[in-house]
């Protein structure tokens, strides 16, 4: 069926148009185009949710698809373009738990034991270099609307293991606020997880805080990927600048959340060490080290197949350039020797100013560790420690449960 789309523009974003007299950019909000639906595929099993409704009502103008056969829709809508997908909506339920262990790439590398909550997928942002493009089959923003359970899911794992600090999150297979202001799910998890002994972390390179809630300051933190401007300017399209970034980190202590930095992808393009300085001295400088919780590094890898995709939907695009190796989780990384003196120069950068935050990997081998950091967790269970250790230390108002090896280490 041929649809005659009108395109929409979420409505927070629709006023950074407005203000800035049609294709300005507000940094209050994100890039002005981060999320344009121009048609909706709707379940029939979930025409009746009320996230459904209000997807709809925010939505008015935007021509639906109600779609009967599910097992045809997504056999068809397969052959979907990447750029038309992130365009369009699917909204659906969803069979099964949420919550996951984050799939980590693989024994040879550590992990962290971070937790993911999967109500959303695929992202209307579009990097370059994002894994998505070759991971999910169906290339639509999905959105599940029969998210109900998660509370009980996260208390389930929560009382079955009392004396670990889980760390959960929402960014995993999207950006975790592109979205938010049309479905304000992650509002519901924020208060939920207010009352618990968790950590919960928002992941985004948007700059849309503006319509979360006010909390007090707790175990909630909202965490921004970040690299140097040239590079999110030809390499992360309809991504927030980094000075929105920076700013909306800024608003985000004021409303009462507390706050983490991702340099991941970490990319060796020309220029790098004056940039990535550069970018670290402006962190620094803005942010106070006491409201960052944690700080990830890792350098850009991607399945081999995911190379001819980037290539060929940004042929302007010079970061499979350089040189890589097939690491032992089958993904192709950065040799080893470039690694390390990519994560020696940014971690001495961050430790110039900030002393006492914690630094961790991620998805990289104990000799990196030692090689940069002049030590290494003993596995990954041993890391789920440290953070747990750490954010012990640092965050007493938190009132965690005594982090003790124990809990952790498993037989």
């Amino acid at each position: 069926m041929k649809l005659k789309s009108e395109p929409f523009l979420s409505p927070l974003l629709k006023k950074a148009e407005d203000k800035k007299g049609g294709s300005g950019y507000d940094d209050a909000m994100a890039s002005p185009k981060t999320v344009t639906i121009e048609r909706i595929f709707l379940d029939r099993t979930a025409k009746t949710s009320p996230l459904t409704r209000r997807i709809l009502k925010d939505l008015p103008r935007v021509p639906v698809t109600i779609v009967a056969d599910k097992k045809a829709f997504l056999r068809d809508i397969g052959k979907t373009s990447l750029s038309a997908g992130k365009k369009s909506l699917w909204i659906t339920r969803f069979k099964g738990n949420f919550l996951k262990p984050c799939p980590a790439t693989g024994t040879d590398y550590l992990c962290c034991g971070y937790w993911v909550l999967n109500a959303q997928t695929h992202c209307p942002l579009d990097c370059t270099y994002c894994i998505l493009q070759n991971y999910l089959n169906v290339p639509l923003i999905t959105v599940y609307v029969n998210t109900g359970n998660i509370s009980r899911e996260i208390d389930t794992l929560i009382e079955d293991q009392p004396k670990r600090l889980f760390r959960m999150g929402t960014g995993e297979l999207t950006d975790s606020l592109a979205f938010d202001p049309v479905t304000h799910f992650n509002e519901r998890l924020i208060r939920h997880a207010l009352k618990k002994k968790m950590i919960l972390e928002i992941k985004t390179k948007t700059g849309l805080v503006d319509h979360l809630p006010d909390i007090r300051k707790s175990n909630i933190l909202i965490s921004w990927s970040l690299n140097p401007q040239d590079f999110i300017k030809t390499q992360e399209f309809k991504s927030a600048p980094l000075e929105a970034r920076l700013k909306a980190a800024s608003r985000a202590v004021q409303k009462g959340y507390r706050l983490g930095f991702h340099f991941d992808p970490l990319l060796l393009l020309p220029g790098w060490e004056k940039k990535y300085s550069e970018l670290l001295e402006q962190l620094t400088s803005k942010i106070p080290e006491s409201e960052v919780m944690w700080i990830s590094l890792g350098s850009l890898r991607f399945p081999p197949a995911l190379k001819k995709m980037i290539t060929e939907r940004f042929p302007s695009s010079a970061i499979t350039a350089a040189e890589f190796v097939k690491g032992l989780d089958g993904k192709m990384r950065y040799f080893r020797p470039e690694r390390v003196r990519l994560y020696r120069h940014v971690y001495a950068e961050i430790r110039k100013k900030w002393k006492d935050v914690f630094i961790y990997f991620c998805m990289e081998n104990r000799t990196v560790w030692e090689e940069v950091m002049g030590f290494s967790p003993e596995k990954s269970d041993h890391l789920d420690y440290l953070f747990h250790a750490n954010l012990e230390k640092r965050f007493p108002d938190l009132k965690l449960p005594t982090a003790k090896q124990t809990s952790y280490f498993q037989t």
